[in-house]
């Protein structure tokens, strides 16, 4: 990163903030609240077999349990996200000097995520949930180490914290969710704020800055990053673990509230891309045609 591609004073701004509010999950957190299948662990519109006969066939512990898994899931995606992020970032960090604000910037955000990966692991561990990890995670993350451009791991990280930062709202302001869940998704949207808050400043000061090809190339991934994010939150082995029957992952998928909870989730940051030109009139029907906007 050199200084140039973004302002000092916004880097600043952000340090600051970060220094004024930052939050330690293990004394913010009461880890002491059972996690058993009395409260739901995600909004119960926002667990994929909702609405359906299935979902109506179920029992209410049932349907928590489900909501259990589905939450350990995309906290084990976050967690598999995070550690790329990092990857990228320390990447980056050892050619940036103290003399620059990016070098306290980095260095922060770096320290969120792994606050954050430590307090998703401390649910999925206390909640005894499996550890999903995403479908063709390897592939996934030798890509993303290695051949991802700048512009597009920044449009990624944007994309990723946009699509949680929907969930976490959706859960925080849900009194029936679980207050470790409630807890642990008001510390993520402060703090990933700030994150959101860098990559759309970046790509406002960038974009306009790439050259041709870099743009397609970036376009795609921007589609690519999105339509995965949105399909890998909840591992197929999901359905299996809470005992539901074979056909549970095709209701899923073919849900109707469930492509809702999907532009939901892509909404802000294809509201925010169509803004800045990465998604333009040739682009909209590849992103209609893969449920990403309305």
């Amino acid at each position: 990163m050199h200084a140039e591609e973004i302002s000092p004073d916004y880097l600043q701004h952000l340090v600051d903030a970060a220094h004024r509010k930052s939050f330690d999950p293990y004394r913010h957190i009461d880890w002491d609240v059972r996690f058993d299948d009395s409260r739901f662990y995600f909004p119960e519109n926002l667990v994929t077999l909702y609405g359906t006969p299935l979902w109506e066939s179920m029992t209410r512990a049932e349907r928590v349990r489900l909501s259990l898994h589905e939450a350990a899931s995309t906290l084990g995606t976050g967690i598999w996200f995070e550690n790329l992020l990092c990857f990228k970032l320390t990447d980056y960090l050892t050619n940036i000097s103290p003399h620059d604000a990016h070098f306290y910037w980095m260095q922060i955000e770096v320290a969120d995520e792994c606050r954050h990966s430590m307090m998703f692991a401390e649910v999925i561990k206390r909640a005894n949930a499996p550890w999903y990890r995403p479908r063709f995670g390897n592939l996934m993350t030798i890509f993303s180490k290695y051949l991802t451009p700048k512009a597009s791991m920044i449009m990624g990280a944007l994309i990723a914290e946009a699509v949680t930062d929907y969930l976490n709202r959706r859960v925080a302001q849900d009194p029936d969710c679980h207050p470790v869940m409630r807890e642990l998704s008001r510390i993520h949207i402060v703090e990933e704020a700030r994150h959101i808050g860098y990559a759309r400043e970046w790509l406002k000061n960038n974009w306009p800055k790439l050259g041709l090809v870099q743009r397609e190339w970036t376009r795609g991934d921007a589609l690519v990053s999105t339509r995965i994010m949105a399909s890998i939150l909840v591992h197929p082995d999901v359905y299996k673990n809470c005992g539901l029957p074979p056909e549970a992952r095709r209701t899923a998928r073919k849900n109707l509230n469930t492509r809702k909870t999907v532009l939901a989730m892509s909404a802000e940051v294809t509201k925010f891309l169509s803004e800045l030109g990465v998604i333009g009139a040739r682009q909209v029907p590849q992103w209609r045609a893969l449920g990403l906007m309305a």
